[in-house]
Parts: C-alpha cells; sequence; structure tokens
C-alpha cells in the first residue's frame, strides 16, 4: 500500500457510492476550505431511515501530518459495505463479525464517514512537509501566518486564558495563542471551515450520537472530559460555570474537576471498552483505556489538559443548549509505533486493528429502530409511541404526534409529554414479555423528571 493522497480519497468516496448506491451516499460539507476544496462525508444506511436510527460519525484527517487516519476511514467504510453486499462475515486477524452483525449495522446505524476533514493540511504535508499538523488558512488578508490546529479550534473553553489555570498554559498539549505554534486555536472559536463543518453535521443530522475521532499515534482509546479531572458529585463545577475560570487543567480534582453525568460516563467507558478490546483481538496490540486528560503525553507528563477538541465539543453541545442531542466524543490513537507516519508494512496491520475498533463501535451504538407508518386516525387523539431507547432510563427518541423527539432521562420534556398524551403505546417490536418492564422504567422516568421539575420551581 501507499498513503492515499486528497484525490484518491474523495475518487474512493465516489467510487463506494458506485458501487453501493443504494447503501451509501455523499453529503457534500458546506464550507470550502481555504485553498477551495470541498470535503464530503459518506453517509452510510438504509436511504428511508426517517432519521430515527443511532448515528455515528467518524471523523480522520483533523492532523494533517497524521495521514493514516483517513486510509483507516475508507478502508472501514469500504470493508462494511463490501462485505455486507457479499453476505460474509468481516474478518480482522482474530477479530471475526458475523454477517448478521454487519447487517445490523446497515440495518440500524447511520454510519458517517468523513475521510479527510482538512485535506488542504494533507495535502501540504505530503507533498511538502510532513510534519504539518494544522489547515492553511492565513490568519488575514494583510497578515500570511498561516494554520489552525483544528483539534483546538472548537468551542469549548476556547478562550484558554480566561478559562484554564496559567500555570497549564505551556503545557504541549493545551492550546496556544500564538499563530506559529502547532496548537494555535484560531481568530476565533470555530473561526476555520473545516471545524465549521463537523459542527454543521451534527447540527443537521441529530441522530448522532456518538463521535469518534481517529489520530496518531499513542495506542490509546480514549473520552471525555480532556480539560481537567472527570468528578460525578457536584454538577455546579462544569465548564460554562465562569464562578471556575482560571481554575481549570491542573490534576489538583479538589480544586477543579469536571462534572460528567454517571450514566454518560459509563456509556463511554462502555464505549470505550468495546473497541479497545476489538483492536487486541486482532493482533493483540492493547490500547489504554483512559479519560483524555488523564492521557500521558511527552512533554506534560501524567496529565495532558486540553482545549477546543472535537470530543469535548460534541459531548459539551447538549449541555450549553438542552435542545441538543447527545454526543458522546471518543478518540484514538491508533499504533504503538511513536510515528505520525508508521511504515507502510505496519499501517497495513494497523488498518485491520483499528478497523475491528470502529466495527465494534458500531454495533454498541445499536438500538432498536422502528419505521413507523402511522395513519392518521379517524377520530383524533394524541399518539405516543417508543421508538428506541428510554428503556432503563436511556436515551432515546419517542414518536409524538407525528414526529419523533429524542429525550434524555432525566428530561423535564418527558414528563411534559406523558401528561399531554395521558398514554402511551409499545411498539410492536417490544410487545410480549418486556412491556411491563419498559413500564415501570418509564414510571420512573416519570417519577425523576417530576422531581427534577419541582428542583427547578
Amino acid at each position: 500500500m501507499h498513503y492515499l493522497t486528497v484525490d484518491e480519497i474523495e475518487s474512493g468516496l465516489v467510487e463506494l457510492t458506485k458501487r453501493h448506491p443504494t447503501l451509501c451516499r455523499l453529503v457534500p460539507l458546506p464550507n470550502p476550505t481555504f485553498e477551495g476544496r470541498t470535503v464530503t462525508a459518506l453517509r452510510i444506511g438504509r436511504p428511508d431511515d426517517g432519521g430515527v436510527r443511532a448515528g455515528v460519525l467518524f471523523l480522520a484527517g483533523v492532523h494533517a501530518m497524521e495521514w493514516g487516519g483517513s486510509d483507516i476511514a475508507l478502508t472501514f467504510a469500504a470493508d462494511l459495505l463490501d462485505t455486507y453486499a457479499a453476505g460474509t462475515d468481516l474478518v480482522y486477524g482474530g477479530r471475526t463479525f458475523g454477517a448478521a452483525e454487519v447487517a445490523s449495522i446497515i440495518d440500524t446505524v447511520d454510519v458517517f464517514v468523513v475521510a479527510c476533514i482538512n485535506p488542504d493540511g494533507r495535502a501540504y504535508s505530503q507533498s511538502t512537509d510532513d510534519e504539518w499538523r494544522k489547515n492553511r488558512s492565513r490568519l488575514s488578508d494583510t497578515d500570511n501566518r498561516i494554520g489552525t490546529d483544528l483539534n483546538r479550534n472548537f468551542d469549548f473553553l476556547w478562550d484558554i486564558e480566561k478559562a484554564f489555570d496559567p500555570s497549564v498554559l505551556h503545557v504541549p498539549t493545551m492550546g496556544s495563542l500564538a499563530p506559529a505554534s502547532d496548537h494555535y486555536v484560531g481568530r476565533s472559536a470555530a473561526s476555520e471551515a473545516e471545524t465549521r463543518n463537523v459542527v454543521w453535521l451534527l447540527d443537521e443530522f441529530p441522530q448522532i450520537g456518538w463521535l469518534l475521532d481517529i489520530h496518531s499515534n499513542g495506542g490509546q482509546v480514549m473520552h471525555s472530559w480532556g480539560d481537567a479531572p472527570n468528578q460525578i458529585d457536584r454538577p455546579d463545577m462544569t465548564f460554562f460555570n465562569p464562578r471556575f475560570d482560571g481554575l481549570r487543567g491542573t490534576p489538583d480534582a479538589d480544586r477543579y474537576s469536571e462534572y460528567i453525568d454517571p450514566a454518560d460516563k459509563d456509556a463511554m467507558e462502555g464505549a470505550v471498552e468495546a473497541v479497545a478490546d476489538a483492536v487486541r483481538a486482532v493482533r493483540g496490540q492493547d490500547y489504554q483505556r483512559i479519560q483524555a486528560f488523564a492521557r500521558r503525553t511527552p512533554g506534560a507528563g501524567d496529565h495532558s489538559p486540553m482545549s477546543g477538541t472535537t470530543i469535548d465539543y460534541a459531548y459539551s453541545r447538549h449541555l450549553v443548549d438542552p435542545g441538543k442531542s447527545t454526543v458522546y466524543g471518543l478518540a484514538i490513537e491508533f499504533g504503538l509505533t511513536g510515528e505520525a507516519q508508521p511504515p507502510v508494512e505496519e499501517m497495513e496491520r494497523i488498518l485491520a486493528d483499528v478497523g475491528s475498533g470502529m466495527v465494534a463501535l458500531c454495533l454498541h451504538a445499536r438500538r432498536p429502530v422502528i419505521h413507523v407508518g402511522v395513519q392518521e386516525p379517524t377520530d383524533f387523539r394524541q399518539d405516543f409511541r417508543i421508538l428506541s431507547g428510554i428503556i432503563d432510563g436511556t436515551p432515546g427518541w419517542v414518536w409524538v404526534d407525528g414526529r419523533p423527539v429524542f429525550v434524555k432521562p432525566p428530561d423535564p420534556r418527558l414528563h411534559e409529554l406523558l401528561r399531554r398524551v395521558g398514554e402511551f403505546q409499545s411498539a410492536p417490536e417490544v410487545e410480549g414479555p418486556t412491556v411491563a418492564t419498559q413500564r415501570k422504567a418509564l414510571e420512573r422516568i416519570v417519577e425523576l423528571s417530576r422531581s427534577l421539575l419541582d428542583d427547578v420551581r
């Protein structure tokens, strides 16, 4: 193999849509790059899904010099589609995914693959400077200094001087205000076209509940948060509370640690385990399972505070705006060689390692889906159907008065929906012995939501 060029990546995506026109389609992202390139996402799944399936977004090529991420993403998409079409098992070394498992991904998961979010940077890195990390935008029309680190440009604690303890601003993993730095945060939050393209995808497709950002190197699978140690006891100690400005980023958890919902923490840790287990099953590569802040990085020590990253922005969205659905942010640092671009022979093996982890994440993300065909009743009555999730307090979709609504217990909207509707119907897929369990779960959710409303009042 050889590392793919920007043009080869794009033509590879087009070729997949020609081979599998009923299973995937291209989604052009709206913001052209500084050099005029259009970034394309590949959306894999049934076209009649109605937008209510679990969505998984795989993001690659954020950092220009990490060439292998794009190759991994394109290879994964081809493996998934070709195996499904052939009706065969998908085998990565010692890990086999059965044909039925592969089919369940195509049938019940919306898979989005952005194989190269930073094509300008990749093209420059491959042609001129293989250590280039950033995109290629200029600081301004009169200032030719070039490049922003896209993984420090997202709207999550972007203002590092305000948000973080001054003692951590020099840490290598932190964003930088110096335009010449590899970690330059940009002129403003989401100033870059590439960043805005990711934001657009999450806004446009609210079914996306998982994001995996693919990087090299180091052999880790990580989850949020990246700015401080995690804690589950103080909901007020959070990134959007200005009372804690200037304290974040140190390992002193008593001074500041980032609140994470216990259920979300369990969900992300479970997904990290699933991905890392699948990677290890291929050929024994043991990737560390870790919170992003606790990642050990050369020059940073045992803790690596970060600002403005893809995964923290993705997970923070629903906390800033409760109208947005929850997106669990994960990242993988592939390879154990310590090189941004592993030798091609090793990269071929890494394609299988990470591909296995990506398939495992899709399986982990699955949820029951009902393709609802509701006819208008003769006598109007409010209609509430459970579409997916909402069992044992997990997030999911409900069908309310002819439209899908995403809810995450304990969500005040659940209580209002149930109060307004006055009844619920179990979908056909959950008729039988599970109905009683589901009814109890819903009753418990209503109780939690009511108590939450009382607290707010």
